[in-house]
C-alpha cells in the first residue's frame, strides 16, 4: 500500500480539477475520428470477383482410364464435367439402317475409376493455385444426345455415391461455389432423357444434396423441381420462404435459356410468380446461366429488353453469365430511365447497357464513407467506421474472410475482424464499426490501413488471390489484395506493459511477382529486375527456384495488339507470342502447359516454368527480347525492346519481415518463415551459430529467460540447393514474468478507467485505497500530471 501526503502543488491542481471539466484533460488523448480521404464515388471499372460475374467454362471430358488434369483459370471456372464413357447410353455405337435411319446401340455402364478422381483432384488443385473459385456441372452429355444416361437410375445414384465417398468436393469446398444439380439429360439440362421426368429430377436432388457438402448450394434446371422437391406446388412458389441454414435454402437455379423468351424458353411456367420465388430464394444461393443463343426468337418477346430486364436482374439476385451477354445492349446507353430503387447507379450513365449488366453480375461493393482514428499507440486500438453500399444484382453467396492489413514501406501485419459480406445485401448500405489492435512490436509510424475480403483457405504466400475489389477509384492494392480505407500513425509507448504484450508476425511484400498482368504494386517490377528500356517502354526480369517472369510496360495504342516473346540461350531459340483473342503460338510446338501469360493495356506478364525451355539457375541468354505487333493493322510493330547476355539468377520469395520484439520470462514464443516453396529445407540461427535440432519452418522458445535476448536467423535451401540467409528477430527486451504495471492502482493487471477513478479521487481527497503506484512521470509526486499520463496509457 503507498501512503502520500499531497503536496501544495498537488492541493492547487486538485482545486483545479474541481472546475475544470475531464473531457478536456482529456483533450488530445483520445483521438477524433477524422475522414479517411477515402473517394466514394463508384468508379466504372470491370472487377473480378471470386464466385460472381463472367464465368470461364471448363469442357472436360472424362473417359476410362484416359481422364486428364486440366489447367483452367478465371475468377469463376465452371467445369461442365462430362462423364458419358462411363455411360452405356452416350459410349454405345451408332448406324445406319437399311433405311437410312441413325440406330444406337447401347454401350457399357462403367463405375467412376481412379484415374477420374485423381484428375479431379489436380484440375482442381490447378485451380485453387491459379486463384479460381469453380462450380460444377457433371453430365452424361456434351453434345446434345438424347438419352445419354446409364441403363438404370440405380447407376446414376451410384456414380454420385462414388462422387460423395471420394471426398474431393469436401476437400476442395473452399473454393467450390455451387453444384449444378445436372447429371441426367441433353447437355445435362435435365430434358430429352431417361430420367427427367419431375419425379426422377427431385430424386436426384435429394442424392445431388447428399453429395455436396453441406455449406455449398446446389442448382437446379426449373423452379418447378423445386416445388416437387418441396412437396408443394408450383404456383405456391411465391409464398414459399426457405428456413435458413435448412437444405431448402441451399437449392437455387440455373438458367439456360436466360432472356430467350417470355419463359426463358421453358424456364418458367409463371415468370411473376417463380422470379418472385426466386427473389426470396437466391438471397443465400445461387442463380445465373447463359443468355440464349437463339436472338432471332428472342426479339419476339420484350423480356430482354433493358427497362424490364434491369429490374428483373436485381430482383432475381443475378449472380453470373456464361460469358455471353446480349451484345444488342451495346446499342442502348444507361441512364435515369433504367434506375432501380434502392441503388445508386448514377456513375454508370452515359456507359452502355451491355456494359452496365456485365460489371453489376453478382455484388459490387461501394464504401460510401469511411472514418477512423488517425493516431494510435503501440499496444494500444484504433477505430475504423465505414458504411458501403453494395450496388450489384446479388449479394455474396459463399462466406468470405476478412482481415485488416496495416503496412508500412511494404512491411505489412494480418488480423482477422469480425465482418460477414454476405450481409451486404444488393441494393443496401450496411455499416461496419472496428476495433482495431496495434501490436505492440508495430514501429512507430504512418502505417495503411486496408481490409481485404478473400475466398478459400488461403496462406500468406497466395493471400492476394480471390479477393474481393471494391469499386471506389484508387484503392486497390494488387499485390496484397485489398482495399486501402485510410492510415494511421503509430506512435510510440512506454509503457512496459504494452511492450510485452499482443506481438504479431510481420511479412514483406516486396519484389514478389504477382501475376496478374499488371504491375501490382510500387515495389513489384522495380529497376532491380529491369534489363532493358526505351522511353517509356521497360523489359524486366524475374526468377524463384521454378518460374521464370518476364514484365514488360510497352506503351502501343493499337486495339489488337499481338504480345511477342522471344528468349535465346545455348543455342536454342524460343518463341511465344498472345494475339488480342487470346490465341497462342509456341514455335516449339503445340503443347502450351509449360507458360502462361496475363495483360492489361500496356503492361504484360509471362510465366515460364524453366523446366520447359532447359532453364536453370546461371543460364545466360543471348537476348531477350519483347516486341508488339498489331494484329488490326497488317501485324505492324509498335513496340519492341531487347537485352542481351542476361544471366538467370533465381532467388525465391522469402515473405516474413525482419522484426524486433519484447517478451516476458518463462512465456513461449514462436517464430516462423514463411515461404512460397514446398520443398525446402531450414537451419535456424541465434546471433549466427546454428541452433541444434531448429530444422523446421518454425522455432519455438518455450521457456523465455533473459540468455533468449539476440538475433535470430535462418537459412533456407530448396530444393535445387539455392539458399538463402535472412535475419528475422531480433529479442531485444526480456521482462520479469512479474512486474508493477505503472498505473495500476488496483493491482488487477490492467490500466484502466477504474484506475483513472482512483486516482481522481485520490486527488479529490477522497478515501480511496491505492495498491500501485501512480507516479507515471517519477517526479516524486501524485499530481494532474500522472492523471493525465494514466488517461493516455489506459485501455
Amino acid at each position: 500500500m503507498f501512503l502520500k501526503n499531497l503536496t501544495s502543488v498537488a492541493v492547487v491542481f486538485s482545486l483545479m480539477l474541481s472546475a475544470v471539466p475531464l473531457t478536456a484533460i482529456a483533450e488530445g488523448e483520445v483521438q477524433a475520428m477524422t475522414d479517411s480521404g477515402m473517394n466514394y464515388q463508384e468508379s466504372t471499372e470491370t472487377i473480378n470477383n471470386p464466385g460472381a460475374g463472367y464465368t470461364t467454362t471448363l469442357w472436360y471430358r472424362c473417359k476410362p482410364g484416359e481422364t486428364a488434369v486440366q489447367n483452367p483459370s478465371g475468377n469463376l471456372v465452371l467445369m461442365f464435367v462430362d462423364i458419358g464413357a462411363f455411360s452405356s447410353g452416350a459410349n454405345g455405337t451408332t448406324s445406319v439402317d437399311s433405311e437410312g435411319n441413325s440406330v444406337y446401340t447401347e454401350g457399357t455402364d462403367y463405375d467412376l475409376d481412379e484415374q477420374f478422381f485423381t484428375a479431379m483432384r489436380g484440375t482442381l488443385e490447378n485451380c485453387r493455385k491459379n486463384g479460381s473459385t469453380v462450380a460444377v456441372r457433371f453430365r452424361y452429355d456434351a453434345d446434345g444426345k438424347t438419352n445419354p444416361e446409364p441403363a438404370s437410375f440405380a447407376q446414376v445414384l451410384h456414380h454420385i455415391e462414388q462422387i460423395k465417398q471420394d471426398g474431393f468436393l469436401e476437400d476442395y469446398k473452399d473454393i467450390l461455389m455451387y453444384i449444378e444439380s445436372g447429371f441426367v439429360g441433353a447437355w445435362g439440362e435435365q430434358h430429352s432423357g431417361k430420367y427427367t421426368s419431375l419425379e426422377y429430377k427431385a430424386q436426384l436432388l435429394d442424392a445431388v444434396l447428399d453429395m455436396t457438402p453441406d455449406d455449398i448450394p446446389v442448382t437446379v434446371r426449373t423452379p418447378n423441381i423445386f416445388a416437387k422437391w418441396a412437396g408443394i406446388e408450383t404456383k405456391d412458389l411465391a409464398e414459399w420462404i426457405s428456413e435458413p441454414d435448412s437444405q431448402a435454402s441451399r437449392i437455387g437455379l440455373y438458367n439456360d435459356g436466360y432472356m430467350g423468351s417470355d419463359s426463358d424458353l421453358g424456364t418458367y411456367s409463371n415468370r411473376e410468380i417463380e422470379t418472385t420465388w426466386l427473389g426470396n430464394q437466391a438471397v443465400r444461393t445461387y442463380y445465373g446461366g447463359e443468355f440464349s443463343g437463339a436472338l432471332d426468337w428472342a426479339k419476339k418477346y420484350d423480356t430482354w429488353e433493358p427497362q424490364n430486364a434491369i429490374p428483373e436482374m436485381y430482383k432475381t439476385h443475378l449472380s453470373y453469365i456464361n460469358s455471353n451477354i446480349y451484345t444488342m445492349y451495346r446499342d442502348y446507353t444507361f441512364s435515369e430511365q433504367y434506375d432501380v430503387s434502392g441503388v445508386d447507379n448514377s456513375a454508370y450513365y452515359g456507359q452502355t447497357v451491355f456494359k452496365f449488366i456485365r460489371d453489376h453480375l453478382g455484388y459490387r461493393f461501394v464504401v460510401r464513407d469511411c472514418e477512423l482514428n488517425r493516431k494510435a499507440e503501440q499496444g494500444s486500438t484504433f477505430q475504423l467506421d465505414f458504411s458501403v453500399e453494395n450496388t450489384g444484382f446479388a449479394n455474396s453467396v459463399r462466406p468470405q474472410n476478412a482481415e485488416i492489413i496495416l503496412e508500412k514501406d511494404g512491411i505489412y501485419i494480418v488480423q482477422n475482424v469480425a465482418v460477414d459480406s454476405r450481409e451486404w445485401y444488393s441494393r443496401t448500405t450496411s455499416q461496419e464499426n472496428l476495433e482495431i489492435e496495434v501490436p505492440a512490436n508495430l514501429e512507430a509510424g504512418e502505417w495503411n490501413v486496408y481490409l481485404r475480403l478473400s475466398v478459400g483457405n488461403q496462406g500468406i504466400p497466395d493471400g492476394n488471390l480471390r479477393t474481393v475489389q471494391f469499386a471506389n477509384p484508387d484503392v486497390w492494392n494488387a499485390s496484397l489484395g485489398a482495399n486501402k480505407m485510410g492510415s494511421v500513425q503509430i506512435t510510440e509507448t512506454t509503457d512496459i506493459s504494452k511492450k510485452a504484450n499482443y506481438q504479431t508476425d510481420m511479412y514483406d511484400s516486396g519484389n514478389v511477382v504477382i501475376f496478374d498482368g499488371i504491375r501490382s504494386s510500387e515495389s513489384e517490377w522495380t529497376e532491380q529486375n529491369l534489363i532493358a528500356e526505351s522511353g517509356e517502354n521497360k523489359l524486366y526480369m524475374s526468377a524463384d527456384d521454378k518460374y521464370l517472369y518476364i514484365g514488360t510496360e510497352v506503351h502501343h495504342n493499337v486495339s489488337q495488339p499481338v504480345w511477342n516473346l522471344r528468349l535465346e540461350h545455348d543455342g536454342e531459340s524460343y518463341w511465344i507470342y498472345y494475339q488480342s483473342a487470346g490465341w497462342c503460338y509456341y514455335s516449339k510446338g503445340e503443347e502450351h502447359t509449360g507458360f502462361d501469360f496475363r495483360k492489361s493495356e500496356d503492361f504484360a506478364e509471362f510465366k515460364i516454368d524453366m523446366s520447359s525451355m532447359n532453364i536453370q539457375s546461371g543460364t545466360v541468354f543471348d537476348k531477350v527480347r519483347i516486341f508488339v505487333q498489331d494484329e488490326g493493322d497488317g501485324w505492324k510493330a509498335v513496340g519492341d525492346l531487347v537485352a542481351e547476355d542476361i544471366t538467370v539468377n533465381t532467388v525465391f520469395p522469402i515473405y516474413s519481415a525482419y522484426q524486433k520484439v519484447s517478451l516476458k520470462e518463462h512465456q513461449s514464443y514462436t517464430m516462423q518463415a514463411v515461404t512460397s516453396l514446398d520443398n525446402v529445407s531450414y537451419q535456424w540461427l541465434k546471433d549466427g551459430k546454428e541452433i541444434s535440432g531448429a530444422d523446421s519452418r518454425t522455432l519455438i522458445l518455450n521457456d523465455v529467460s533473459q540468455t533468449s535476448a539476440g538475433d535470430y536467423s535462418v537459412r533456407i535451401t530448396a530444393e535445387n540447393g539455392t539458399a538463402q540467409e535472412i535475419l528475422l528477430y531480433t529479442i531485444e527486451n526480456i521482462y520479469p514474468a512479474e512486474f508493477v504495471l505503472k498505473g495500476d492502482l488496483n493491482a488487477d493487471s490492467a490500466v484502466d478507467s477504474k484506475d483513472i477513478k482512483l486516482l481522481q479521487d485520490y486527488l479529490h481527497k477522497r478515501d480511496v485505497y491505492i495498491q500501485g503506484d501512480a507516479d507515471i512521470n517519477q517526479d516524486g509526486i501524485w499530481n494532474i500530471y500522472d492523471l493525465i499520463l494514466l488517461k493516455r496509457s489506459a485501455k
